[in-house]
């Protein structure tokens, strides 16, 4: 099952057992300490595992019709290949070097409106992080990411409407505060 299939509840008991258990994850954090949450979470898949195992033994014993819960799980191949590894690390370090290039332009201010905008998302940062501290904002990130595909795919086409419309709003005040500012060479220009 994908990560798409999940997050858009395609299948409601996967998907609420996993929403579920990741929502009690990050609200555990609150309140104990990590090794205690991760002790905790491990000792519960373990009995979850020993109930099942119990369950269809039981019925096995009683000679009724039943199917191992499990089944599922004993099937997924666990094993990470190399391919795998080297894909991962290399779209992991191109990705690296595009934000550091990217970082680089903005704190060099090599684009004036592009560093503005990004001095003004830093600063509205600023205020995020002095309202949510960093666990707050992982749990309303989960929850956001098991709301917002369904919420969207119910009403996509107001949704898209909407977002039209705040992005010609956004590229035509866009366009006039770039009119407004002087015009700057670029890096290749001033080189030469």
């Amino acid at each position: 099952m994908s990560l798409r299939n999940i997050l858009n509840w395609s299948d409601p008991a996967l998907s609420g057992l996993i929403f579920g258990s990741g929502l009690v994850f990050l609200l555990s954090l609150s309140h104990f300490s990590l090794l205690s949450v991760v002790a905790y979470f491990a000792l519960t898949l373990v009995f979850f595992g020993l109930g099942s195992k119990l369950y269809v033994h039981l019925m096995g014993t009683l000679k009724k019709p039943c199917t191992d819960p499990l089944a599922k799980i004993e099937t997924i191949d666990m094993a990470i290949s190399s391919e795998n590894v080297e894909g991962i690390l290399t779209s992991f370090v191109e990705s690296l070097n595009t934000i550091t290039a990217n970082l680089r332009s903005l704190c060099l201010v090599q684009n004036y409106v592009n560093s503005a905008k990004f001095a003004v998302f830093l600063y509205v940062v600023t205020f995020i992080g002095a309202v949510f501290n960093t666990l707050t904002l992982l749990t309303i990130t989960w929850v956001g990411m098991f709301v917002v595909p369904t919420v969207y795919e119910q009403n996509q086409t107001k949704v898209d409407e909407v977002l039209g419309q705040v992005k010609t709003q956004y590229e035509a005040i866009n366009q006039k505060v770039v009119a407004m500012l002087p015009s700057q060479a670029s890096p290749e220009e001033k080189k030469e």
